[in-house]
């Protein structure tokens, strides 16, 4: 079994280098991320689900609209294709206690939208107005390739392992 917790402070600075290495890998679709990251400077440890001591994944969520957001998931190349990345879905869905989860994704990559659509995602029809500024303020990462904004049905039970 996986064990996914809640991130210690002392956590954050850590997930940087997780970021990176998971980013590297989006290089081969031609995206490639600013060097600089920053979660261990806009995330509340209480907002950062991780699995592995050190962290090797995590999942870093807060409240939007009616729901819960997932503003970013990653797990560490050297620990890829565990069900890692599951796992932590998983528990953001615990976390979101029957409300919907949303995210925006980068299309056609296939760790992202095809993962999440495999695990009950569908695109977002009608967005609430705090996923539009969300969405507005990653205007950015549309210069890197084709977005799109899914939603979980409300989940009773975890995804499906894949």
């Amino acid at each position: 079994m996986i064990e996914v917790r809640v991130a210690e402070a002392g956590e954050l600075a850590g997930l940087v280098a997780v970021e990176d290495a998971a980013d590297g890998l989006f290089g081969a679709y031609g995206i490639v991320f600013p060097a600089s990251s920053d979660i261990d400077e806009v995330a509340d440890p209480d907002d950062v689900l991780v699995v592995g001591r050190p962290a090797v994944g995590f999942a870093y969520v807060g409240d939007v609209d009616d729901g819960l957001h997932l503003h970013q998931l990653a797990v560490h190349p050297d620990h890829g294709r565990r069900g890692l990345g599951t796992a932590l879905l998983a528990a953001v869905f615990a976390r979101a206690a029957g409300r919907a989860v949303t995210l925006t994704t980068f299309r056609h990559i296939p760790w992202n939208e095809p993962w999440y659509r495999e695990r009950g995602f569908s695109e977002v029809v009608d967005p609430g107005p705090e996923l539009k500024r969300l969405v507005e303020g990653e205007a950015w990462l549309r210069d890197l390739g084709e977005r799109v904004t899914l939603t979980s049905k409300v989940m009773e039970q975890p995804p499906k392992r894949g």
